[in-house]
């Protein structure tokens, strides 16, 4: 593993031939950027999180009453009219 050093004020001090890698992310509705110096700890990272992330909304639904929640999507499809067809300019 290739050393690195984080400076007190948040930088971050790597070997010039490593890569900086920026993946932007909304964390709590705010802007910011995550970096790594690695191709294969970002997928590895980010790859978890998405797991994470689906998993949780696994029961998200469970206390909804199954037949209300039908009828009103059937309501709501009767209610909307259908999407126009999507014209291509050549």
């Amino acid at each position: 593993m290739a050393a690195r050093r984080v400076a007190r004020d948040g930088g971050l001090t790597i070997r010039p031939d490593q890569p900086l890698i920026g993946i932007p992310d909304d964390l709590i509705g705010e802007g910011t950027v995550r970096y790594f110096t690695s191709e294969e700890v970002a997928d590895e990272v980010l790859s978890e999180e998405s797991l994470e992330e689906a998993l949780s909304l696994a029961g998200v639904w469970s206390d909804l009453d199954l037949e209300e929640m039908l009828s009103e999507l059937n309501r709501i499809r009767h209610e909307s009219g259908p999407t126009p067809p999507i014209e291509f300019e050549e």
